[in-house]
């Protein structure tokens, strides 16, 4: 289920790229933006700092929440993604559209297994897929994302993909029943690989960043894994580190 604090920032950032609130003019303060929505004002503040992290606006104490962009990553050429919860994950799945590739069923040798955690001789039905921006299909594809939904349910997936719209995780959570309690991530400097050069109408060789992901249902069930390639001018990745305050 998409959290209240998502749910404002996209339909602020659906406001912005729209034109309800134009590049250089100010968002209604908290106490509004939270009648208007009818949620809390700490609900409005992480609304708020979603839509700074992705380059949309601007923070100041005394000038309040400048719009400085239509969407995001739009001053900077790229896309960037704040990711701070599982459900900022699935909320990528609306902010980009998937242009599936390929499907096709593999099963893990040791050097797939390697790169994916999974174990040797697993099952997998495998989606690639690219990644663009809506409603600009002629732009530069964010990412090539290759996807490994487990065996034991990619019969039941398999005739959805071509026409559902968000992350595969959530899909899965629809069709099992049951939710994606973890999601563990690596982020590595890598080369675009000279396969996708073509396709990501990138340089063989030039700098990227390689994301997994691996999602795992409770208990403890690796049900998904995904290994995006990202060229470095496209993409930045935001996240926010606080300090523990002492119990």
């Amino acid at each position: 289920m998409e959290t209240r604090y998502a749910i404002v920032a996209r339909a602020l950032s659906e406001a912005i790229g729209k034109g309800r609130y134009p590049v250089g003019s100010v968002l209604p303060n908290e106490l509004e933006l939270a009648a208007e929505f009818g949620v809390s004002r700490s609900t409005i503040r992480a609304a708020m700092r979603e839509l700074q992290a992705s380059g949309l606006v601007s923070r100041k104490k005394s000038a309040g929440t400048r719009v400085e962009a239509t969407r995001p990553g739009a001053g900077r050429g790229e896309f960037t993604q704040a990711l701070s919860s599982i459900e900022a994950i699935q909320q990528f799945g609306f902010e980009t559209v998937r242009d599936v590739q390929s499907i096709d069923e593999v099963v893990a040798d040791d050097a797939l297994a390697r790169k994916l955690g999974c174990k040797p001789g697993s099952s997998w039905l495998k989606v690639s897929s690219l990644r663009r921006l809506p409603d600009r299909p002629d732009t530069l594809p964010i990412c090539w994302t290759d996807v490994y939904i487990a065996a034991s349910i990619a019969a039941e997936i398999r005739g959805r993909i071509g026409t559902y719209r968000g992350i595969f995780g959530t899909l899965i959570e629809e069709t099992t029943g049951r939710r994606i309690v973890e999601i563990r991530q690596d982020i590595a400097a890598a080369g675009v690989p000279e396969a996708l050069a073509k396709p990501l109408r990138a340089p063989a060789g030039d700098h990227a960043l390689e994301i997994r992901r691996q999602y795992f249902l409770s208990p403890s069930t690796l049900i998904e894994i995904t290994v995006s390639v990202h060229p470095a001018d496209r993409f930045s990745y935001s996240t926010r580190l606080k300090r523990q305050e002492p119990i």
